[in-house]
């Protein structure tokens, strides 16, 4: 019989109406969800188990380094797949930085078996449609649903709705909360500056800033763009390469943008309307803008600036945007005023680098493995890089399940073979939807509006990675479907020179 998430008592039962459960949640000083009488009507007449049900242990310890949405969604389907936990972050506490953060329904489906987690973010998601606009005004597209969510492609889906625009502060802090939910507590403050393996001995590990060893069967470096575990993987690029471009990117309470007398004339926003999202195309660049009920969220990609840095911190003068825009005669003056609403500390200006697809993400041995940016980076433009991390979760824990602990190491190089070629075909649709945005074909919009729509293809989206996993593992080796070709973020920009349509390259299919 497998275990289940109770702490303690039975699932339904936890927690009662309005009782609150107070508490450190990973270094988060935020209250519990509470059930409500309501919530679990629902969940029966959804057909939503209530109860997590864990595996029978494998006896896997996993050492996870890096606790962002691809770490963290490893440490639970880890832990629900009975292997044994840890995860650490080299930040002091959690970042409750970002803006507004896009997860595809391949990502959404992680949800059927976190049904607390799933409702937490059902409560506070955005659900959006979206618009098209030129710089001038003229409205081109829209509103409508992001691609995956049309009509024709809802019918079959069963439990969490599948929408795409999420808070990354409160969906950061649902998955959190789910992890002390179920005992994996972070270790913050933990900083690797080594990963190491010890083939012989079946083991991997990683060496602190403060001296201490770490050891486990499986190490996952889910630490980002600039991971140490690069020194143990072959092949994988040293450096970083510029993109060429960079991001301003905002997200702030909605109230001081509808203090604004312009946005208030221009949107006609209250509150307790659906949210508004809208793109921004003209003149080789592009910005986003969403009202929603409690936050404003706003960006612009532009080409890259010595300002531009590798921090979060956000020191961007708004003043500073427009001005950046105006360069590009880019700006529509409620856009401005938009703009100039973000209040002190809330503007960030992201350089946008990138590393070109390196199909080994494991060290020889395999018991170092890397996840989410460690191993693939995402264009902003693709809305794809946080659900690519998520699958990645999903995926591994799932292959190290079908392995067992005799054959970890072999797992993480079936995890690899399952996701690479996938993932590297998501990380260029970034600059498919780049291109669509900066390079319009205006010839072709105007006979034709839809086609200024993000490309979302049914190949990202229709995608079960556990499912997946699952039919694939055991004939991994021999992968179908797709005949990968090496690319590089030269050769895609060169393409896009010469006028090519990167849209007409793509390939594969993971439905």
């Amino acid at each position: 019989m497998a275990n289940t998430q109770t702490n303690g008592t039975h699932p339904i039962m936890a927690d009662k109406p309005n009782e609150k459960l107070n508490g450190t949640l990973n270094g988060d000083h935020q209250e519990y969800p509470t059930f409500s009488q309501e919530r679990l009507d629902d969940s029966i007449k959804r057909g939503i188990d209530l109860q997590v049900f864990r595996y029978p242990s494998t006896g896997i310890n996993i050492l996870i380094a890096g606790a962002g949405l691809g770490g963290i969604t490893c440490a639970l389907e880890c832990w629900r797949k009975g292997h044994n936990v840890r995860i650490i972050d080299r930040s002091p506490s959690p970042v409750w930085t970002g803006d507004n953060v896009q997860i595809q329904p391949s990502a959404i489906l992680l949800l059927r078996h976190w049904p607390d987690m799933g409702y937490e973010i059902e409560k506070n998601q955005y659900d959006v449609d979206m618009s098209y606009y030129r710089q001038t005004g003229e409205r081109i597209w829209g509103p409508a649903p992001p691609m995956f969510n049309d009509p024709e492609h809802l019918p079959g889906r069963r439990g969490f709705p599948s929408v795409n625009a999420h808070s990354r502060i409160k969906l950061y802090r649902a998955f959190l909360k789910q992890a002390e939910r179920v005992g994996i507590h972070v270790e913050w403050g933990c900083k690797v500056v080594e990963y190491w393996e010890d083939v012989e001995g079946r083991a991997g590990g990683v060496v602190l800033e403060n001296g201490e060893k770490r050891t486990a069967d499986i190490v996952v470096a889910a630490d980002g763009l600039r991971t140490k575990s690069m020194t143990i993987v072959p092949g994988m690029p040293d450096q970083l390469t510029t993109s060429g471009k960079a991001i301003y990117r905002a997200g702030y309470p909605v109230e001081h943008a509808l203090k604004d007398p312009t946005v208030r004339e221009m949107w006609n926003f209250k509150p307790e309307d659906k949210p508004i999202w809208q793109f921004w195309l003209g003149n080789g660049s592009h910005n986003m803008m969403c009202l929603t009920h409690d936050l404003a969220f706003w960006s612009f990609i532009h080409s890259h600036a010595e300002s531009a840095s590798e921090s979060w911190i956000p020191d961007i003068d708004p003043a500073e945007v427009i001005t950046e825009m105006e360069k590009n005669d880019a700006v529509h003056p409620a856009i401005a005023a938009l703009i100039r609403t973000a209040p002190k500390g809330s503007v960030v200006n992201w350089q946008l680098k990138f590393r070109d697809p390196h199909e080994q993400w494991t060290s020889p041995g395999g018991h170092i493995v890397q996840l989410g940016d460690a191993a693939h980076a995402f264009l902003p433009t693709s809305g794809n890089g946080a659900t690519q991390a998520i699958e990645d979760g999903v995926t591994l824990a799932t292959c190290l399940q079908l392995a067992g602990k005799s054959q970890a190491a072999n797992a993480t190089k079936v995890y690899n073979k399952l996701r690479f070629q996938r993932v590297s075909c998501g990380q260029k649709m970034g600059f498919v939807n780049q291109q669509l945005k900066q390079h319009t074909d205006w010839d072709a919009i105007m006979k034709n509006p839809a086609l200024i729509r993000s490309r979302y293809p049914k190949w990202v989206w229709s995608h079960d990675p556990e499912a997946y996993a699952y039919e694939k593992f055991a004939e991994a080796l021999t992968h179908v479907g797709h005949k990968y070709r090496n690319w590089t973020m030269k050769e895609v920009q060169e393409q896009i020179k010469a006028g090519q349509k990167l849209e007409d390259l793509q390939d594969g299919d993971w439905s």
